[in-house]
């Protein structure tokens, strides 16, 4: 018959100690229970595991002591009486700033009810007595690393939505305000109206305008592949191509081939970008056009004939090199009114909560009344 092993010796625990990294052995822990029996003993063992900042509290002051220290961890001894035990768990759990507290509580060995019990109330961890001193220690060090962890993930967090509401407002920047709007519109005697709103913190949608002489501008609509900082990225890199290629913004398909020979080599497989540049000619009345895969614009003239989707078939941005683009070339008398969206709209509920797709849109803009929004201008 063997015999039962014996408990750890001291030097091993310097030993596992050691092995622990520095900053978990500065954690503050928080021994509560009565300092005149079992609360020597584990302040003992976790001293020779390298653990320093340890501090012992009764039970009547643990409450202030955590609010005082706001330690790394809280244990619990069992000389504390059981309802004291119980209360003082549901009393930190029950504040905000200490809902991911490792709380460890020692009990009873034989004891069946403590378990489900100081589970039921969020404990971390039970320790049952008689003490193992390597067993005390591999928890303690156990929950330490999960609250350096989680804080490590906080500190991530925060510094990730920092950096992402920077990227968010250096993307709004690049849209154009609305004096600009309004001041084009009024140089050109036409009405501007925008909306945009992107589906997550950042994205790959975004849309500007290109002043070209005083008879003529340009409007220019972007959806890279995906959403979050990759997308983001892609259009500011093709916000400064197409602003680099101003000597192209009269010519909608030059303009379009030209990015997209600069797109294909940097963008890896997948990412690509629709695209839709409009130029609107004041002085000749005309609209031209050219798409890379973009959804089709509407156009209702002010002849009294329905609203129409124009053609915007093409290949999108950074798939194929040397992809050419197709021009198109429209009328745009005073009265026209031309709609340029991303697929967000088409895909927006109904009335009835089915998808309004781009029939859905070209019904909507048949019905707006010329009357309501001033027919004698072009928007």
């Amino acid at each position: 018959m063997s015999a039962a092993p014996a408990a750890p010796e001291l030097p091993l625990i310097e030993a596992f100690g050691a092995s622990i990294s520095p900053s978990i052995r500065s954690s503050t822990i928080l021994i509560v229970g009565d300092a005149s029996l079992g609360n020597g003993l584990i302040v003992g063992i976790l001293r020779r595991a390298g653990f320093a900042d340890i501090h012992t509290a009764e039970g009547a002051e643990a409450m202030s002591r955590i609010e005082a220290l706001k330690p790394d961890l809280v244990l619990i001894d069992s000389e504390l009486l059981e309802r004291d035990r119980i209360q003082l768990c549901i009393d930190i759990r029950s504040d905000p700033r200490f809902a991911n507290l490792p709380i460890i509580v020692q009990t009873e060995l034989g004891n069946r009810v403590d378990g489900p019990t100081l589970f039921a109330i969020k404990v971390s961890d039970i320790l049952v007595k008689p003490i193992n001193p390597n067993e005390l220690v591999t928890r303690v060090a156990n929950h330490l690393e999960r609250v350096e962890l989680l804080r490590e993930l906080r500190q991530y967090h925060d510094r990730t939505r920092e950096e992402l509401g920077a990227a968010r407002r250096m993307q709004l920047d690049l849209l154009p305000s609305l004096p600009i709007d309004h001041g084009m519109a009024a140089a050109h005697g036409l009405r501007v109206a925008t909306f945009y709103r992107p589906s997550s913190e950042i994205g790959g949608d975004i849309w500007g305008v290109l002043p070209i002489d005083q008879g003529c501008f340009g409007v220019f609509l972007v959806d890279f592949a995906g959403h979050g900082v990759t997308a983001a990225l892609n259009v500011f890199r093709l916000h400064a191509l197409v602003l680099e290629l101003k000597a192209l913004h009269r010519d909608p398909s030059a303009l379009l081939g030209r990015l997209n020979d600069a797109l294909v080599p940097v963008l890896p497989c997948g990412q690509f970008a629709t695209f839709l540049y409009a130029v609107i000619d004041m002085a000749e009345s005309r609209l031209r056009f050219a798409s890379a895969g973009a959804p089709s614009p509407v156009l209702r003239l002010p002849d009294g004939s329905p609203a129409r989707l124009l053609d915007s078939a093409g290949i999108p941005l950074g798939v194929v090199p040397g992809s050419s683009y197709q021009q198109h070339e429209h009328g745009f008398e005073r009265g026209a009114l031309l709609l340029l969206f991303s697929d967000g709209l088409s895909e927006f509920p109904d009335g009835n909560g089915e998808r309004i797709g781009e029939q859905g849109l070209l019904q909507l803009v048949s019905r707006w009344s010329r009357a309501g929004r001033g027919g004698d201008a072009r928007s």
